[in-house]
C-alpha cells in the first residue's frame, strides 16, 4: 500500500531548494573533468567540486566543498575574475536569475597563484515538474588552450597579410630598380 501523505510531503520537499547537496550529487559533480557548482534558485552557490575548489585554493574544510551554502549573495564570485570580466559576467548571470533561464560566457578565472585562465562557463536551471526553479547546476570548462590557439592563429594570419604586403613592396622596389637600370 502506497502512503498517499508521505508521498505529498516527499513532492512538497522537492519543490524546496535544498540547504545542502545531497552526497550523491556531489560524488557525481567530483567525477567530472571540469570545474562543476550548484547554486540555489536565487543564484547563491552551494558547492563547487573538488576541481574547482582545488583551483581555487579554498580550505580542504570549506563548507562549499561539502554542499553547505555560505549565505553569499548572487554575484559573490565575481571578485575571482578577471576585472576585464566583471561586467559581462554579471550581466549574464543576473539575466540567468532574473529570466530562469540557461546562460554561458567566457570568462577569465583567477587562480591561486595568482594566475588566471579562460573558462567557458554554463549554467542550466533545474526545474520540478511544475516548473518551479529548484537550483542551477554549472559547468566551468577550461578553454585556455582553444584562446591561445585563436590567439596564434589570428597573429600568424596578421603576420602572414604582413609578409605578402612586404613581399608584394619589395616586387615593386625591384620592378623600379630594374626599369632605371
Amino acid at each position: 500500500m502506497v502512503d498517499i501523505a508521505n508521498i505529498e510531503q516527499h513532492v512538497e520537499d522537492a519543490a524546496q531548494p535544498p540547504v545542502r547537496v545531497e552526497p550523491q550529487l556531489q560524488a557525481t559533480l567530483n567525477l567530472i573533468p571540469a570545474h562543476t557548482w550548484y547554486a540555489n534558485a536565487s543564484g547563491e552557490l552551494t558547492f563547487l567540486n573538488e576541481r574547482g575548489s582545488d583551483y581555487l585554493g579554498l580550505p580542504k574544510d570549506h563548507p562549499l566543498r561539502f554542499g553547505i551554502g555560505t549565505g553569499a549573495e548572487w554575484d559573490s564570485h565575481i571578485p575571482l575574475l578577471h576585472p576585464d570580466d566583471h561586467e559581462e559576467t554579471r550581466r549574464v548571470w543576473s539575466t540567468c536569475l532574473r529570466t530562469g533561464s540557461a546562460g554561458q560566457v567566457s570568462l577569465r578565472v583567477r587562480n591561486t597563484e595568482e594566475g588566471y585562465r579562460w573558462f567557458l562557463s554554463r549554467a542550466e536551471p533545474v526545474r520540478a515538474s511544475d516548473g518551479t526553479l529548484l537550483y542551477w547546476i554549472g559547468v566551468n570548462l577550461d578553454i585556455e588552450d582553444r584562446k591561445q590557439a585563436e590567439f596564434y592563429l589570428a597573429e600568424g594570419q596578421r603576420l602572414a597579410h604582413m609578409g605578402i604586403r612586404f613581399v608584394g613592396m619589395l616586387m615593386d622596389i625591384t620592378a623600379r630598380f630594374n626599369s632605371v637600370v
